[in-house]
């Protein structure tokens, strides 16, 4: 931690948990020497004096008491262990080798491969030294040797780089020599021979690959910024020449000496094992998920599977600011009460002038009956945790200031350890893929930016006055029980971002619509990047967006590591948002939101339902933003799957110029070329399906923050129990024929 306030940070071991089910949560305090723990039900968010007053319910529990506090370090960085290999501890004559792509020269050691001591008095290493340079070090008993070349290597292209111990001629060889990459680089050796060279000091067994272990403490550190391919080490002293000839071998290919480690780092990519393929059962333990399943220095461009040449995507790319968990130890545990409703609660965490919450959704009983579910977008929220370009980009490029932050957003910045979201680049520039819930999310919060988290709060508080009956479960619970999840429940109503889906989600939600369930879309930007969720570890999601030229993310990685699915937006790859709610994103912007024009079709008698006692024509034109019409809003498009069918009852106006500006270039193709385009709105939408069920989109991310303006007694919030209290009904929907209204 790097902030002189005080300060507390908090994680759970999981999102959803069911009565009688525990949760455990790791605390870490700065200044207080202790906290007190209640537990309260979030129905609203504390977003200042427009919304109802922030008074979180306290819900009585044994394990509410104050807990002893201490400050508990952040270890963020990713890297491999092995631990407890006599083999490893006397090497001998070794040899050392492995392909690496440098991708950030960070200004200090960087360790490829370490079986150094904490002390440095036995072992050896191979690392980037401060200025790039390769280096082999021997941990000796007066203290570590280092030996290193004169010539940094280059940032983003491929070496194959070693040392190599002759123990009877006393002879060390480093050796870095660069490959061919397609990019007119030259193809070059440097080395250097050392002789009557000590042999390292007996080693302790332990192993790291991508880091190296503290001094001090013991505690990985000197993190690896790259990529790393097939790391070996070879129970022979190899020559230049030997060194040579292997550095321009296919990685894959079989060796003809003696093995005592050789990593294979795609095996299993989904896995945290990587395996040794010496037989001597070296196999490693990754720690804070390096990216896996990305190209090797072998890559050709033939495909951009994985699956189909494995032996072009044998490299993990590791940082010094991944991170999965802290690795924190676990302060208290709660066994949560049988007799707690479905609803979104947290751990309140205060001592001193802290204050941080931990949220989690407790799900319905087993003899609960409810007929309305809210699924909880944690994969959105998992996207976005700890997102720092809000805060670092104030303003786009065309000078639109988008909104303004509160201490709980300025956190991250004072706690860059805990990691950042999707959408902040890896200090490397290269694209962030995994995120993690499982690590204190400062965005969490039922303060702050009133945005994604703080708007569902919103959204629950209203359903608590509509459905006090409702259940709530989250996106994994839907990944992983698929449509199991939905069982008994009739309505099902999203947050106010979920834009985050995999697969097993859609085929859930598919299903529940196939059998007549109603959907109510409360959000925008909905259904449109495919993740996936990791098949064993809670709160871990992949995503990989497809798109090359976004920073240095290569364009060939398009495939899940955790499953080998393809990735990319769900409109690319078949299956546009349009075809599920109607509507899909157009644009979005962080100023001011607007209000809804009620359209003809709203007049509709299938539609009449949605402004029973609402007789405004404007709705929407309140609240913390400015309007229900915003932030992120969508639009219909019947070549996108829009059914025909489709009502517009409502449409957004007046936006200002900002959304026009993000348009995804059709704007400005549209603009230079004089062409009409679409004005940029928010549409209303409504649709039977075949099943008599029925689907409800308002396309607007800002929607939910409208709910609690005046008490809940708004047309925003009429409109939304209009609809629930339609679609709750049994009575099955009808599908039109001949309705004179084709979408608007």
């Amino acid at each position: 931690m790097t902030s002189d306030r005080p300060a507390i940070l908090a994680y759970a071991d999981r999102d959803s948990v069911k009565p009688g089910e525990s949760i455990g949560f790791a605390v870490s305090c700065l200044r207080p020497d202790s906290f007190q723990c209640d537990f309260v039900r979030l129905l609203g968010c504390d977003a200042g004096p427009e919304m109802p007053p922030f008074r979180p319910s306290v819900i009585a529990a044994p394990e509410a008491r104050c807990y002893p506090g201490r400050e508990q370090a952040i270890r963020s960085g990713s890297y491999i262990e092995v631990n407890g290999s006599q083999r490893l501890a006397d090497l001998g004559s070794v040899t050392v080798c492995a392909n690496i792509m440098p991708t950030l020269i960070a200004g200090q050691p960087q360790c490829l491969l370490s079986t150094l001591t904490p002390s440095g008095h036995g072992g050896i290493a191979l690392r980037l030294e401060a200025d790039g340079c390769l280096a082999a070090v021997v941990g000796d008993p007066v203290g570590p040797r280092i030996y290193r070349l004169l010539s940094p290597l280059s940032p983003w292209l491929w070496s194959f780089v070693a040392m190599s111990y002759d123990a009877q001629r006393r002879q060390l060889l480093v050796v870095a020599h660069r490959l061919a990459s397609g990019t007119h680089d030259h193809v070059g050796t440097d080395s250097v021979t050392v002789n009557q060279v000590e042999a390292p000091g007996r080693g302790d067994g332990r192993l790291l690959i991508a880091a190296e272990r503290d001094d001090n403490s013991g505690i990985p550190y000197h993190h690896f910024n790259g990529k790393i391919e097939r790391p070996r080490i070879l129970a022979a002293a190899l020559s230049l020449e030997q060194l040579s000839d292997l550095a321009l071998r296919k990685p894959s290919e079989p060796l003809s000496w003696p093995c005592l480690a050789d990593w294979d780092l795609l095996s299993e990519p989904a896995s945290e094992i990587v395996l040794d393929h010496s037989g001597f059962g070296h196999d490693g333990v990754c720690i804070n998920w390096p990216i896996r399943a990305v190209q090797g220095s072998s890559w050709e461009s033939p495909t951009m599977d994985w699956r189909r040449a494995p032996e072009q995507y044998g490299a993990a790319h590791f940082h010094h600011d991944d991170i999965e968990n802290p690795g924190w130890q676990e302060d208290l545990r709660l066994t949560v009460p049988t007799d707690w409703p479905s609803g979104c609660y947290a751990a309140r965490l205060r001592g001193a002038d802290a204050e941080f919450f931990v949220p989690f959704f407790v799900r319905k009983a087993a003899d609960a009956v409810s007929d309305v579910a809210f699924l909880a977008p944690t994969a959105t929220y998992a996207a976005y945790a700890n997102w720092t370009v809000q805060q670092q980009t104030l303003e786009y490029s065309f000078g639109c200031l988008v909104s303004s932050y509160t201490p709980l957003d300025l956190l991250v910045f004072e706690h860059p350890g805990l990691g950042k979201s999707l959408y902040d680049s890896h200090d490397d520039g290269s694209e962030r893929s995994i995120g993690s819930l499982r690590r204190p999310v400062l965005n969490l919060q039922p303060g702050g930016w009133l945005w994604n988290f703080q708007i569902d709060l919103c959204l629950l508080g209203w359903l608590a006055h509509a459905a006090p009956d409702h259940q709530t479960l989250t996106d994994e619970d839907l990944d992983r029980e698929g449509l199991a999840a939905l069982d008994g429940c009739r309505v099902l109503v999203t947050g106010s971002h979920p834009e985050y889906w995999s697969l097993s989600m859609l085929r859930a939600l598919d299903g529940f619509l196939a059998r007549g369930g109603r959907l109510m879309y409360l959000g925008g930007n909905g259904f449109y990047w495919a993740i996936d969720f990791h098949p064993q570890r809670k709160g871990l999601i992949e995503l990989r967006r497809r798109c090359p030229g976004r920073g240095r993310f290569g364009a060939g990685e398009a495939y899940s590591s955790f499953n080998g699915r393809p990735c990319g937006s769900w409109s690319k790859l078949g299956r546009p948002e349009q075809s599920l709610s109607g509507v899909g994103y157009l644009t979005d912007a962080f100023d001011r939101s607007s209000y809804y024009r009620r359209s003809a079709a709203g007049d509709e008698p299938r539609a009449r339902f949605i402004f029973e006692g609402v007789k405004d024509e404007i709705i929407g034109d309140f609240g913390i933003h400015g309007g229900a019409a915003g932030i992120e809003i969508d639009v219909v498009d019947e070549e996108l799957g829009t059914p025909r069918h489709a009502l517009v009852v409502a449409s957004s106006e007046q936006h200002g110029s900002s959304y026009e500006r993000l348009l995804g270039g059709n704007y400005f193709t549209r603009l230079w070329n004089d062409a009409p385009r679409e004005p940029v709105r928010a549409d209303m939408t409504f649709f039977e399906t075949p099943a008599g069920g029925a689907v409800f989109s308002v396309g607007s991310v800002a929607w939910g923050s409208c709910l609690p303006h005046a008490g809940y007694v708004n047309n925003v919030a009429r409109i939304s129990e209009n609809v629930l209290r339609r679609f709750r009904d049994p009575t099955p929907f009808q599908m039109p024929v001949g309705s004179r209204y084709l979408l608007k």
